[in-house]
């Protein structure tokens, strides 16, 4: 990484700005911009934006991060995290995230990881009441500041089951309305866009997500319809033939 002074300093003369240019621009006094260039101190985490956007390049750029680096990184931290929260460890993926952010803020990977790790350890009553504002806040940055669909889609899946455990169903109503509906979604249009080739891999992997959604629905009914037990035996039935047949016709694994 290259020392953001030194880059700080380079950037000015490239863009052909004098100190005070700069210090007009950013608010603050010549000085405070000759003790950054000289590394006496540094500017503020949330003037990084504003002077990215004055340079034209991104925050990364502008604190020299190698791009590539980072990715593998962040990535690597976001997999061995998710690993252990799909576990049901979360306390060591929440301070690892927490770090990763300290070195790369306002990531939107990282924050989707630790709201996700947030809402995972927020089966525990009294972590939920302690995480329940950050779950919030950082469903509204991501939605602010990401342009990942990824990540945007995701924040707001969170949002809404954590709202949905925490019995404020009006909230929750409320977010599922801005969801996208399934017909306009990757997974639903993809396709047209297959070759021939590619679509026999792509259906099999559709279908394998559909039964499970369409296994888990019968069963979901089964409980919610106030059945008999003889019926709700009879729709176990039905659920596990479906299963079995569809799994058997495609060789879909479980």
């Amino acid at each position: 990484m290259t020392n953001l002074s030194e880059r700080l300093k380079m950037l000015r003369k490239i863009n052909d700005l004098t100190q005070e240019q700069l210090s007009d621009y950013m608010g603050v006094s010549p000085q405070a911009v000759s003790r950054w260039e000289t590394g006496v101190t540094s500017p503020d985490i949330s003037a990084l934006p504003q002077l990215a956007e004055l340079f034209n390049i991104s925050v990364d750029e502008l604190l020299g991060i190698d791009e590539k680096k980072k990715e593998a990184e962040i990535a690597t931290v976001i997999s061995e995290c998710e690993k252990r929260i799909n576990r049901n460890i979360t306390a060591e993926p929440i301070a690892e995230l927490r770090k990763a952010l300290e070195i790369y803020p306002n990531n939107d990977k990282l924050l989707t990881c630790l709201m996700y790790a947030l809402y995972a350890a927020s089966e525990d009553e009294e972590l939920c009441n302690e995480y329940d504002s950050e779950i919030i806040s950082i469903y509204y940055r991501i939605q602010k500041y990401s342009k990942n669909n990824y990540c945007r889609n995701e924040s707001v899946r969170l949002l809404f089951r954590h709202y949905c455990d925490t019995n404020r169903t009006d909230e929750a109503r409320r977010v599922a309305d801005t969801m996208p509906a399934i017909e306009t979604s990757f997974e639903r249009n993809i396709y047209w866009a297959l070759t021939d080739k590619e679509r026999p891999q792509y259906l099999k992997e559709r279908i394998s997500d559909d039964l499970r959604q369409l296994t888990w629905d019968i069963w979901a009914y089964s409980v919610h319809a106030k059945l008999e037990k003889d019926q709700i035996k009879r729709f176990d039935i039905l659920r596990d033939d479906i299963d079995n047949k569809v799994k058997g016709a495609f060789s879909l694994k479980d």
